[in-house]
């Protein structure tokens, strides 16, 4: 009975972990890259904004939509008579220069607001990223953690043999102990942050909080690059675009400005009219016209009219463009020439970084063979663990910060992340 009831327990235990790990939700960095464009909550608004702009674009030419009006009376006498009765209707239409600053303006909001969504996908994208590989490198460091516990455990239960052959002082035995047990709460804290941004990150992804999800994925896949080299366009930059599509956008502003302080308007109407009796069939026109007018108007041409000086306004709006342009792109290349040298610079001390690692590693195994052999104290071998873990962890920052780099670097240069430094690019 007592094995029937262990098979059970085995069997039922195989089945939970079964299951948990069929629910628990893998992410790669792309993945996760997808969830945050169709699932934040900021994109869907300005998804909505962009719709709108849309809508306006697909419809600016209504300003010279004609204008419809139709209208009928009748008169009916409360004594004897006929009753008499008229319907008319009229058809008007006005064109002014405006109209085509208008249509362009529509296009030119529309390619704007295109361009800022398409901006804040890439900034949801850069953070996504970034916050993956955040997670990674504390993944990793929780992993360092447990083999330092599991390390320090090992020979601290070491120690205690030796201490009840009586091999070991009592002080030694304590600070082993205390070694192993002063790393259980750093790694609970790490643990505890891990689970905290990982509930931010399933927020920024539009994830419910009940889905477990699994990160995929390894640094080191993120900084295979070889050297990096910049053919783009200047003009190409998304910052410097922008202030170009500001220009564009500005100077139709001015030609709207003219054409109102400037720019004759025609206008055409027609209307036609009939009535009648109820005593008679016929019917005998009451109007029957056609209108046309043109209106020129003149204050623009006084220089303190506020035509002209909406016009002086825009004109000055432009310049103050102009001069953002010019110190958008110096400052945009001294950037991207910055940012190449710190990433080459990072990369060259990685190679160090490593190098250290492994010499961290040689002389923490050699210390722990002294160690065992009796020719070395616990405090050194507890400094050369630290060494090890201090090499470990300069080495995963540096790291992080070579991939934050080139991400920056990407999302200034407008060129799709994780295709900078790489062969066929």
């Amino acid at each position: 009975m007592k094995k029937v009831l262990l098979l059970t327990i085995i069997f039922l235990s195989v089945i939970n972990v079964g299951y948990s790990e069929d629910s628990i939700k893998k992410l790669t960095v792309d993945e996760a890259v997808i969830l945050a464009a169709d699932n934040n909550i900021s994109l869907q608004r300005q998804r909505i904004s962009l719709n709108t702009l849309e809508k306006k674009k697909n419809t600016s030419w209504n300003g010279i939509s004609p204008s419809l009006s139709a209208s009928g009376s009748a008169s009916i006498p409360f004594e004897d008579g006929d009753i008499s009765y008229s319907v008319s209707g009229s058809v008007s239409l006005s064109f002014t220069p405006s109209l085509f600053t208008s249509i362009k303006s529509a296009k030119l909001n529309y390619e704007n607001g295109v361009t800022s969504y398409e901006n804040a996908v890439r900034n949801i994208e850069l953070n996504v990223r970034k916050i993956f590989c955040s997670l990674l490198y504390t993944k990793e460091n929780i992993e360092l953690q447990q083999r330092k516990m599991e390390t320090a455990k090992s020979l601290y239960e070491s120690n205690l043999a030796k201490y009840n052959r009586g091999q070991l002082s009592e002080l030694d035995l304590l600070n082993s102990q205390y070694s192993y047990e002063s790393v259980i709460p750093t790694l609970q804290s790490l643990q505890n942050s891990y689970e905290n941004s990982i509930a931010t990150f399933k927020q920024t992804l539009g994830l419910s909080q009940d889905v477990q999800i699994e990160l995929v994925g390894n640094i080191e896949e993120y900084l295979n690059i070889g050297k990096i080299q910049i053919n783009k366009n200047i003009e190409e930059v998304p910052a410097v675009k922008t202030i170009l599509a500001n220009m564009e956008l500005a100077k139709t502003q001015l030609l709207a400005t003219r054409f109102s302080a400037w720019g004759p308007s025609i206008s055409a109407s027609y209307s036609y009219g009939k009535a009648g009796t109820s005593a008679s069939s016929d019917l005998r026109t009451t109007g029957n016209s056609l209108s046309l007018s043109l209106r020129l108007p003149l204050d623009g041409f006084l220089p303190w009219s506020n035509g002209a000086l909406s016009i002086a306004n825009q004109k000055a709006n432009l310049q103050d463009l102009e001069l953002q342009l010019k110190e958008k792109k110096e400052s945009v290349a001294l950037e991207i020439q910055n940012n190449i040298k710190n990433i080459e610079q990072a990369q060259a001390q990685l190679k160090v970084l490593e190098s250290n690692v492994q010499l961290a590693q040689k002389r923490y195994n050699m210390t722990l063979t002294a160690y065992n052999h009796g020719s070395k104290d616990l405090l050194t071998l507890q400094n050369a663990s630290d060494a090890l873990m201090t090499a470990r962890d300069n080495l995963s920052s540096q790291k992080i910060k070579i991939f934050s780099a080139i991400l920056d670097l990407e999302n200034t240069l407008g060129v799709p992340f994780g295709t900078l430094g790489k062969e066929e690019n």
